[in-house]
């Protein structure tokens, strides 16, 4: 079965704002010299924030995109 754009633009942007977000602030406690262990709550919180947002806007960038492509 095949799933509709909106459905796989959704998924896309949920993985990818999951892994920017949390990606961005593991490389930010990194840099401060912070153990990732210290400070996984907080990162799970920005994952989790970036699979929010990441799944809101991942369907408008996905038709934003297609219809480009078909002008």
């Amino acid at each position: 079965m095949r799933a509709d754009p909106t459905f796989r633009d959704t998924l896309r942007g949920i993985v990818l704002g999951g892994a920017l977000f949390g990606g961005v602030a593991a490389v930010q406690a990194m840099r401060a010299g912070v153990p990732l262990v210290a400070v996984i709550q907080p990162i799970l919180v920005f994952a989790l924030i970036g699979l929010t947002v990441g799944g809101l806007v991942g369907p408008m960038v996905g038709r934003a995109s297609r219809r480009r492509h078909e002008d």
